[in-house]
């Protein structure tokens, strides 16, 4: 039964990602003012209860921090970019969140497998992935809604030496 509820979720996560990555910029609802520090606590806080083997440090999140974004969205983002990094091996994940300029800046750097040079440039293609499970969205569906947001996303890797993802989203205020 465990294992049919773990397959059913993962489809339903598929779906769902089908269905954010299908939408057009223009039919997604606005970004809002979002307290991200208080979603990367609360991500952070459910990666920290999943595996004991992953060191999860956090720097930046005891104010709040507000950027333009949506916040289930926001939860999902995070959610996978972490994963990445869990999935990857990572056994150190040091996430710093902080204001420059108009900007409030998510940083995101792991001591995992990292990404080999020759696959970076497809990192962000529907379905494509280095791992044999999973639906190959992740990044896909990551990249299209920060940008829908106003926001941006890069990474950068050396293979066998971890990965850094950079998320960038306009500052805002309640």
């Amino acid at each position: 039964v465990k294992r049919i509820l773990a397959e059913i979720d993962r489809l339903d996560e598929i779906a769902r990602s089908f269905s954010r990555y299908g939408s057009a910029p223009a039919d997604l609802p606005p970004a809002d003012d979002v307290d991200v520090a208080a979603v990367v606590k609360d991500v952070v806080g459910l990666e920290q209860m999943g595996d004991r083997k992953v060191k999860w440090q956090l720097r930046g999140a005891d104010r709040p921090v507000w950027a333009m974004a949506r916040k289930d969205e926001m939860r999902d983002v995070l959610l996978n970019v972490f994963e990445n990094a869990r999935l990857a091996g990572a056994r150190h994940v040091d996430i710093n969140l902080s204001e420059e300029d108009r900007k409030v800046v998510i940083e995101t750097r792991d001591d995992g497998s990292g990404i080999p040079a020759a696959v970076m440039p497809r990192i962000f293609e529907p379905h494509f992935s280095t791992r044999t499970t999973g639906s190959g969205l992740g990044l896909a569906v990551t990249r299209r809604l920060i940008e829908a947001w106003g926001g941006e996303i890069a990474i950068t890797s050396e293979e066998g030496k971890g990965a850094r993802v950079l998320i960038l989203l306009a500052r805002s205020g309640p």
